[in-house]
């Protein structure tokens, strides 16, 4: 008998768009051939880092590969969450239908470190649920203490936080009960690189570092910014830029790169698909590169 999970936007069913229960009911009365589950797009666990994917329903309680088959029925407002469910059954062999689902885009965070994974882009380990979810599996996947939290959606630094103990992350999730975070573990830094790719180079690196007790780098949240040679990063980091701005098929985009102090390798946060130019530092700069792609 084949397993098959219907998966569903939860906002879809509250609009009453969808019965789940219903039509699980109606399936597994057509058919002696398969068994059907279902659970809300947001009962899925994401756990990512550089060398493994693994995808969880904390609903049913299964890892993906226990399905046969999986039914994308109801996107919703959690699009982001679909195509990186897609892109993982994809990985891993699991059929899956409707196939419009397996994108390339990137829609949040979520599918961002879905495709530094398979960009094959070094980025810290990071897990992304609800937040019931977040902190019931947290300790079992094992993340510990200082991590970072951030908003799934989140951009220029707003809602994201740096962690100290699992109380701090309860008051986090009690002040924001509407806002799916991504769990991070903390790299250990002096600053970040925001790097500048136009078509298939690499144009300009600024050096970010944060001001006072922020772990936040972003000149949008008070950080420091100067401009660097590129080979103040290894070549091969360089080349990472270059090729994850690829594989999004982005031509222009703001890589995000930091370096461990630990042990000193680097790390990708993210691919900025609008790097900020009139609202940011170095805006003539900037400005120059981009009309220079666009008059190419």
């Amino acid at each position: 008998m084949k397993r098959i999970l219907l998966l569903f936007a939860q906002s879809s069913v509250e609009k009453g768009l969808a019965d789940p229960a219903a039509l699980s009911k109606l399936l597994n009365e057509a058919s002696s051939e398969i068994s059907v589950m279902w659970a809300y797009l947001e009962d899925l666990v994401f756990s990512l880092n550089t060398e493994t994917v693994d995808l969880y329903d904390a609903r049913n309680e299964q890892p993906i590969e226990a399905y046969s088959k999986i039914y994308f029925r109801y996107w919703g407002a959690q699009e982001g969450h679909a195509i990186a469910a897609a892109r993982i059954c994809h990985l891993k062999g699991i059929p899956f239908i409707d196939s419009e689902t397996l994108q390339i885009g990137s829609k949040n965070k979520i599918t961002q470190y879905v495709n530094l994974y398979e960009a094959k882009v070094a980025f810290p380990r990071t897990l992304i649920a609800s937040n019931d979810n977040l902190l019931k599996h947290h300790i079992r996947l094992g993340f510990g203490f200082p991590c970072i939290m951030k908003d799934k959606g989140g951009t220029r630094g707003q809602t994201n936080y740096l962690v100290r103990d699992e109380a701090h992350m309860k008051q986090i999730i009690e002040t924001h009960p509407q806002i799916i975070f991504v769990l991070q573990e903390f790299i250990p830094n002096d600053g970040d690189y925001r790097v500048i790719v136009a078509g298939t180079e690499v144009k300009l690196v600024i050096r970010r570092k944060a001001q006072g007790n922020s772990h936040l780098n972003n000149t949008s949240q008070g950080g420091s910014a100067t401009i660097v040679p590129s080979t103040e990063l290894p070549q091969s980091v360089l080349d990472d830029c270059i090729r994850a701005s690829q594989f999004y098929g982005r031509e222009f985009s703001g890589v995000d790169i930091v370096q461990s102090q630990q042990d000193g390798s680097y790390y990708c946060f993210e691919i900025n698909r609008a790097p900020q130019i009139e609202s940011a530092s170095f805006r003539t700069e900037k400005a120059h590169i981009l009309a220079n792609l666009l008059a190419a």
